[in-house]
């Protein structure tokens, strides 16, 4: 790639980037469904026409400024993670609490945001199966601890981090955070978490299973 390619995809990146924070400042201030196009490219200091070249369509920058909150939010529960103890409950409580703690503070905060947010998942499937898939990974890594690649042990630790996973929606997705089917999502983990992690090796990692013995 050429120096003037280089320097045509950083303007168009820095473009987006205007875009995407011109946006999320409409939606913070008067909700995704009461902002047009026209008021996002006026306040990125372009044409509506000039707007849909780089995204297609509202909903196409709704995502994009919803992809930059989750990471965000996922950097939070990562330092949590990384402050917590070296137990694998410790951690998972870290995890999924800063991520109830998180989504309760935008509540409270900003909570045309987070009906940004909603409004996105309902239309948006791939984002809400992209969420789960994320916060998977960091599940499968406090379980995995120092397993690596090709372990005997990584297919338990899949099995285990899908159970862990479904069990822990409450605590994750945002719809369950708002509406708390279940009671004070906060007060659940830690008795939710430490029994489901009751016959885990209690550590940084899960020993592969031990080889049979000849017959």
């Amino acid at each position: 790639m050429n120096i003037k390619q280089n320097i045509q995809d950083s303007g168009q990146e820095e473009t987006r980037a205007r875009i995407v924070a011109s946006a999320r400042e409409l939606f913070r201030q008067f909700g995704y469904a009461k902002t047009a196009m026209q008021d996002i490219a006026r306040t990125s200091g372009m044409s509506a026409a000039n707007l849909y070249r780089f995204y297609e369509s509202k909903l196409a920058i709704g995502c994009a400024v919803a992809v930059a909150e989750r990471t965000t939010l996922l950097a939070v529960c990562d330092a949590a993670v990384a402050t917590a103890g070296p137990r694998v409950s410790d951690r998972l409580i870290a995890l999924f609490r800063a991520n109830i703690d998180t989504v309760r503070r935008k509540m409270k905060r900003t909570p045309m945001l987070f009906e940004l947010d909603l409004a996105v998942a309902r239309e948006h499937q791939k984002l809400r199966r992209e969420l789960l898939d994320l916060i998977e990974t960091r599940i499968v890594a406090i379980l995995a601890g120092e397993a690596g690649p090709g372990s005997l042990a990584n297919a338990a630790v899949k099995v285990r981090s899908r159970m862990i996973l479904l069990a822990s929606a409450p605590f994750i997705l945002p719809w369950m955070l708002a509406n708390e089917p279940f009671g004070d999502p906060r007060a659940m983990v830690e008795p939710i978490v430490r029994a489901l992690v009751a016959g885990l090796d209690d550590g940084q990692s899960i020993p592969a299973p031990a080889a049979r013995s000849p017959a």
